[in-house]
């Protein structure tokens, strides 16, 4: 039953929320220094420790919601309700879904290792288009726009309001670089 995916999923992502945030100072590296300070405005632990922190919570919350679901079910004595619509036999559901999921960590982790050779733009833009493609959108007028438009959104708002380094080529901080200078930002 697909309750018990859901149950399963969040008990996973919750443990594995809990673990890096028990290895996050492992995790994340330690901001530059300059004369003696630091060069981020905020340590950089602080906005991955309230990532990991509310997908634990929501994964909790989740898995509740998921048991407390899959014992309704239960005690009626069926795999589905009229509101959870029909029952259906969902073992290719499952294949797939696992695939699926397995296929997001693997992205996840080729993600995490493009950051340092390929920068925080063109990793972006690669993992938000087979994120994409993954999920079932064929819309390459709304992928490409996205995958282009939103990293610089976020890298723009990272490096330069709340002031942390991300990695990138030099090539493209040396662009942006010379488009702050140029408008004096």
């Amino acid at each position: 039953m697909i309750h018990r995916n859901e149950l399963l999923f969040s008990i996973v992502s919750g443990l594995a929320a809990l673990a890096a945030i028990v290895a996050l100072p492992n995790l994340v590296a330690k901001p530059k220094l300059l004369f003696g300070r630091s060069l981020s405005a905020i340590e950089p632990t602080l906005f991955p420790q309230i990532i990991l922190v509310l997908i634990a919570v929501l994964s909790v919350l989740a898995a509740i919601f998921a048991a407390l679901a899959l014992r309704r079910a239960s005690s009626n004595g069926t795999h589905g309700s009229e509101a959870d619509g029909p029952a259906i036999d969902i073992t290719e559901t499952d294949r797939n879904s696992l695939v699926r999921v397995a296929l997001f960590f693997v992205m996840l982790v080729a993600y995490g290792l493009m950051l340092k050779p390929f920068g925080f733009l063109i990793s972006s833009f690669i993992v938000i288009t087979v994120v994409s493609l993954l999920l079932g959108n064929r819309n390459w007028f709304q992928i490409i726009p996205f995958a282009l438009v939103s990293p610089v959104c976020l890298y723009l708002l990272a490096t330069r309001v709340l002031l942390v380094s991300l990695p990138e080529l030099n090539f493209i901080e040396l662009f942006y670089a010379g488009i702050f200078n140029r408008f004096g930002a």
